[in-house]
């Protein structure tokens, strides 16, 4: 099989939010996402306050990606978030979602994903992730986002 040389792909997308950062912020979190996200579900495996915060953990194993343990690297209120997320040996993804207020009171929303091989698993995995997967999964995340902030429920499937 020769040597392992890993491979990375990183993939960025900038959203609009209709609502002020302090409200889109505190969202951010894996136990305020089953308030907005209808698929998601996740165990909070550490957590001071119980929600999310700096070096706070919690892990997800969804069909198709398998189980992934997720840390908060990086936690700047109403500003930054960033995710490092572990997936068994194959891929080391790191997620940063950057909150920049505008004029209007509505926010900007800058999503860069970085996925790291770790393995010849891992680097299939990344030849695998089609070039517009992050801007199509985020553009959906927001539509849910602001149907959330606008309406305070979840936006289904079905709508």
């Amino acid at each position: 099989m020769g040597e392992f040389k890993p491979k990375r792909t990183i993939q960025s997308v900038d959203l609009h939010i209709s609502a002020r950062a302090a409200s889109v912020f505190p969202l951010l979190c894996p136990v305020r996402e089953f308030d907005w996200i209808e698929s998601w579900d996740c165990d909070l495996v550490y957590s001071d306050s119980g929600v999310a915060e700096n070096n706070c953990v919690f892990q997800t194993d969804r069909p198709g990606e398998g189980k992934r343990t997720w840390v908060v690297s990086r936690y700047e209120p109403d500003r930054f978030i960033e995710f490092v997320i572990f997936q068994q040996d194959s891929v080391i993804i790191k997620l940063d979602i950057a909150l920049s207020e505008n004029e209007d009171g509505t926010t900007g929303m800058n999503i860069r994903h970085t996925m790291t091989g770790l393995s010849h698993n891992g680097n299939r995995l990344i030849d695998n992730l089609p070039p517009d997967y992050i801007r199509k999964r985020w553009e959906f995340l927001a539509r849910a986002l602001n149907h959330y902030l606008k309406t305070g429920t979840m936006l289904r499937s079905s709508e």
